[in-house]
C-alpha cells in the first residue's frame, strides 16, 4: 500500500514539475530577433520580440531598409504596439519625420523635416492624437502656429493615494494634495521658460513636486496652504531663435477653493 502511495506521489511531482517547467518556458522573457528578407536576399526588417504563453508579441527594437540597405525606420514595440521615438528616412537615408508614438493609431508628438533636414513643422498632440499646437518654419523662421502650446490635462484631489477630480464648486481644506497636470510643446528653434505660481503667492516651506512625463506632459503635486481661492498659474514663454518673430508668452490658470 506504502509503494502505491509512494509511486502515486512519484508521478504527481513529475506533473507538478512539467507544469512549472511549461509556464516558465511559455512566458519566455528572452528577447529574439525577428528578421525578414526580400526574394532577392535582402534584409528588410528586424524586429525583437519575446514569447508570451505560446505567442510572439512584439518587443524591443525595430528597424527597416529599403532593397538598398539604406535604413528608413527605426524604433520600438512594447506589447506590439509602436511606442515612443520612431524615425522615419527617405530612400536616401535622410530624416524626414520623428514620431513620439503612443500606439499604431495615436502620435502625440511630430517633428517633420524638410530636405535640407531642417524642421518644417512641429505638432503637440493630445492623448487622443489631435492636434492640440502646430507650427511651421522655413529655413528655422516661422511661418505661422496654431493652437494651444499650453493644454490642461486633469486636476485632482489625492484621498488615500486614489485620485479624485477637482469640480468648479469643491471646497478644499489647508493640507489637502492636489496634483494637476498639463502639456506644455517642445517647440523647436526657440528657447523654453516655465514656471508655476500660486495667484496668493507661494510658502517657501512647501514643496512642489513637478515632474515631467515624455514627450509633454508636465505633473505637478503641492499642498494647499493658504485659505481663500488658490489661482494656480501655468506661464511657459517661447523666445525663438529666428530673432524676428515676437516672444510667445502663455499662461493658463485653475482655482482652487481653500477653507
Amino acid at each position: 500500500m506504502k509503494t502505491k502511495y509512494k509511486i502515486t506521489f512519484l508521478i504527481l511531482s513529475i506533473i507538478i514539475i512539467g507544469l512549472i517547467i511549461f509556464n516558465k518556458t511559455s512566458n519566455d522573457k528572452k528577447v529574439y530577433v525577428l528578421k525578414e528578407y526580400s526574394k532577392t536576399g535582402k534584409l528588410l526588417k528586424t524586429h525583437e520580440y519575446i514569447l508570451s504563453n505560446g505567442d510572439t508579441i512584439l518587443e524591443g527594437k525595430f528597424i527597416n531598409y529599403n532593397e538598398k540597405g539604406i535604413k528608413i525606420a527605426e524604433g520600438k514595440f512594447i506589447n506590439n504596439e509602436p511606442s515612443g521615438v520612431c524615425s522615419y528616412y527617405d530612400n536616401n537615408g535622410k530624416i524626414e519625420s520623428v514620431y513620439y508614438r503612443k500606439n499604431t493609431k495615436v502620435n502625440l508628438e511630430c517633428i517633420y523635416y524638410d530636405k535640407k533636414g531642417l524642421i518644417n513643422k512641429y505638432i503637440m498632440c493630445d492623448s487622443l492624437g489631435k492636434t492640440a499646437f502646430i507650427i511651421r518654419f522655413g529655413d528655422k523662421v516661422v511661418k505661422m502656429y496654431d493652437g494651444y502650446s499650453i493644454w490642461p490635462v486633469a486636476q485632482y484631489k489625492l484621498i488615500n493615494k486614489r485620485q479624485i477630480g477637482i469640480k468648479t464648486e469643491d471646497i478644499l481644506k489647508i493640507g489637502d494634495t492636489i496634483r494637476y497636470s498639463y502639456l506644455v510643446a517642445n517647440i523647436p528653434n526657440a528657447k523654453r521658460s516655465f514656471r508655476i505660481e500660486n495667484s496668493i503667492g507661494d510658502n517657501p516651506k512647501v514643496k512642489r513636486i513637478i515632474k515631467s512625463k515624455l514627450p509633454t506632459e508636465i505633473i505637478a503635486e503641492e499642498v494647499l496652504n493658504n485659505k481663500g481661492i488658490n489661482r494656480i498659474k501655468i506661464i511657459a514663454q517661447y523666445t525663438f531663435d529666428d530673432k524676428v518673430t515676437p516672444v510667445l508668452n502663455k499662461e493658463v490658470s485653475f482655482d482652487v477653493n481653500v477653507n
